[in-house]
């Protein structure tokens, strides 16, 4: 048997900084987002935080909630419809309608690699997954870290190879690739996120977070347990779309297939820089054309990025210097009242 000790608060880390003394103490990265719940959690009062834009400009970023597939179908990821036959179908016949418009890299993320795996299978079985590698070759994010990077190079290799009109990744939210790899020009033009990725609800960890959350609010101002399970989730797809778009002159598609997402306070939980770009489309028609003219713009404006190739990089957290876009805490006790 194991036993394990798990630390709920990480307020008690941050008090121990302040009792060794530190003055001033600046949290910085770009995907903080949402910010609610970051001062309570660290039970330290932030008298100055800042959520900044991006440096691109409003032409070169696409962001779309795609409520329907192309089949009329509504996309909905919860747990008590994406066991539907007609569900996953219609996601997967509308990444193929995808895969015909994004030039070049395209990355696709799961809520878990469970779902990645079950919808693969389905897909394999009813020949859908064939006609998205029709259009570009596929490859999955591997369990294991050791397989992550011949898999890279050889996603790397297709998309430089003018033989292939690119390649598609499918990867997981809170995966390997979803918060450590940088996909700038044409390895990632797109970022798809099929499903809102809630944490594991039965696991004892995420259920006795909660409790302790839940038991904790009487006592302080702290968010109730489902806060915080719901913030989990968008800071998960947060950190997924930004592997796209890396540096100023790049640009690229960010397609949210959930209705949920449509919603105006699930708009509110996405990064600050997302926000003013996102639309929702009800009909899926409309979106295949804005989508298919914003990538016809923004070539004949920024012309088409030949790749290097390159060894896969390691799966490390970008320096808070090289973030385009971000959000900081800073607590300085010598400004305090």
């Amino acid at each position: 048997r194991v036993l394990g000790y798990w630390c709920f608060s990480p307020g008690l880390a941050m008090k121990e900084l302040l009792v060794q003394g530190v003055r001033s103490l600046i949290l910085t990265s770009g995907t903080l987002s949402p910010l609610t719940s970051f001062s309570s959690e660290l039970q330290i009062e932030f008298p100055i935080s800042y959520e900044g834009p991006h440096v691109i400009q409003k032409d070169q970023v696409f962001v779309g909630v795609v409520c329907k597939g192309c089949d009329n179908v509504p996309l909905n990821s919860s747990f008590s419809k994406r066991s539907s036959e007609e569900y996953q179908n219609s996601l997967g016949n509308t990444i193929v309608n995808f895969a015909r418009i994004v030039p070049h890299g395209m990355l696709v993320f799961f809520p878990s690699y469970s779902l990645m795996y079950s919808f693969m299978d389905a897909w394999k079985a009813n020949g859908i997954a064939q006609r998205i590698e029709s259009q570009k070759p596929i490859f999955l994010e591997p369990k294991k870290k050791a397989d992550l990077s011949p898999t890279m190079d050889a996603f790397y290799e297709k998309i430089a190879d003018p033989k292939y009109s690119g390649a598609v990744f499918f990867a997981v939210c809170r995966g390997k690739v979803s918060e450590g790899l940088d996909f700038a020009d044409m390895n990632g033009r797109a970022v798809i996120i099929t499903g809102l990725p809630f944490p594991p609800r039965m696991d004892p960890r995420v259920d006795l977070k909660m409790k302790y959350l839940d038991d904790g609010q009487h006592r302080q101002k702290s968010l109730s347990g489902r806060d915080w399970y719901q913030q989990q989730a968008y800071r998960a797809v947060n950190q997924a779309v930004g592997r796209v778009i890396r540096h100023r002159m790049d640009y690229g598609a960010i397609i949210l297939c959930d209705e949920r997402f449509a919603s105006r306070n699930s708009l509110n939980e996405l990064s600050l820089w997302l926000r003013p770009h996102a639309k929702v489309y009800d009909k899926f028609g409309q979106l295949q054309r804005d989508l298919t003219l914003f990538f016809r713009n923004t070539e004949l404006k920024f012309g088409k990025v030949t790749p290097q190739l390159k060894a896969s990089e390691p799966v490390i957290e970008c320096p808070s210097t090289s973030f385009t876009s971000g959000s900081t805490f800073r607590h300085d006790k010598s400004i305090l009242p």
